[in-house]
């Protein structure tokens, strides 16, 4: 195909149109990249003012309540049980009469070794008489003219005086045996009668009026002391060097399974003499008051130790604190909202919070965006809420 001179001509024209607009184009949007890039923007970030105030976080332990003392009722003697003088679940003093076994046999025991007793010390009485007879006429033997006497009736003296004495030595044994007779007779007849060994809650009745009851057949109730009481707890070796040296300045509180705080405090009463070789703990044992009942023995129970009197500290928003591969420590912004690094100690952690040891009071320290942060970067101050 041919073509004409002033086609090619045309043609020729528009292409170079069109490069001369790329060129252009492009060469916009060169100055368009080269451009300066408008400064960074300050980042934001939240502070709060560092202040020495007391903090006392608690040091919880898993507590069990047990009782000071519990006592299972036995009965000393076997019998029927004739009457119970309680009402289960009641409060019982120390003396207090519980049961009562049947009497009779044992009263009638009692009664038949008083009239032993009666009788042997009358053999004594006579046994004494024969004594004196038999002294006195051995004694005329012997001032009698030996040619008045034959020798066999002076051995014969002697032989009687012997025995009445031998036979009043039987007999005041005979009283001693009846008085331990009817010692025995007055325990069993004294413990027809079952009383309370210790103040405390008396449970249910195990045995009742009719039922058969013996020393080897097993308890009457049981008495558990409820006022006061002790929680134990186990400690770690470290936790009780802490109580060995600084027990006077810890208070020991508990809280219950609503997540109420118990009323009173506890007092220290005991800690074991060695550890446990199979979890490295102690156990501790704390006395607590119980008037109201609310530590029921058995019951599980949390144990919060922390201190009497606090000494205020500086403490800073948990977040606050970041650790680098040098130390530990958080950004404070000086007067120009400048952001600067201070190593601390982190200290004690809870609720959120963290002690910093080291931290000036008054500090202006950053606690959301600390991520951002470098050495002598100029900040932004927002409100914390924007964070969320």
């Amino acid at each position: 195909m041919s073509w004409g001179g002033k086609t090619v001509a045309t043609l020729t024209f528009g292409a170079g149109c069109a490069v001369f607009g790329w060129f252009v184009r492009d060469l916009a949007g060169f100055n368009q990249k080269i451009a300066p890039a408008p400064a960074p923007t300050a980042p934001a970030v939240a502070v709060v003012t560092a202040a020495a105030e007391p903090f006392n976080p608690p040091e919880p332990f898993v507590g069990h309540v047990e009782p000071v003392q519990e006592v299972d009722v036995l009965p000393q003697i076997s019998g029927y049980v004739k009457e119970v003088k309680f009402a289960e679940g009641a409060d019982v003093k120390a003396g207090d009469l519980l049961f009562e076994i049947d009497p009779e046999q044992y009263a009638a025991a009692d009664r038949l070794r008083r009239a032993e007793l009666e009788k042997a010390k009358s053999e004594v009485g006579v046994a004494e008489a024969e004594v004196d007879r038999a002294a006195r006429y051995l004694k005329r033997m012997k001032a009698a003219d030996s040619r008045g006497i034959t020798q066999t009736e002076l051995d014969q003296a002697e032989t009687a005086h012997v025995a009445a004495l031998a036979k009043l030595t039987s007999a005041k044994a005979g009283v001693g045996e009846a008085e331990a007779n009817l010692a025995l007779a007055a325990f069993n007849l004294k413990h027809t009668k079952v009383f309370a060994p210790i103040s405390g809650r008396i449970g249910k009745a195990f045995m009742h009026a009719g039922d058969y009851v013996a020393p080897t057949k097993g308890a009457l109730a049981r008495v558990v002391q409820t006022d006061p009481v002790r929680v134990t707890f186990p400690i770690t070796d470290r936790e009780y060097l802490t109580w060995r040296t600084e027990r006077d300045a810890l208070r020991v509180r508990l809280k219950l399974a609503d997540g109420s705080l118990y009323a009173d405090d506890g007092t220290w009463e005991f800690d074991d003499n060695e550890m446990s070789a199979s979890t490295a703990t102690m156990m501790v044992r704390v006395l607590f008051p119980n008037a109201s009942r609310a530590l029921v023995p058995n019951a599980f129970v949390t144990v919060l130790q922390d201190r009497k009197n606090p000494q205020p500290v500086v403490t800073v928003p948990a977040p606050a604190m970041v650790r680098t591969a040098k130390s530990t420590g958080v950004w404070v912004l000086d007067g120009e909202d400048k952001a600067h690094f201070k190593a601390v100690k982190a200290g004690k952690r809870a609720e959120g919070r963290v002690v910093a040891e080291g931290l000036e009071p008054g500090s202006r320290v950053v606690f959301q965006g600390v991520h951002k942060l470098g050495e002598d970067m100029k900040t932004r101050v927002v409100d914390a809420s924007t964070f969320q």
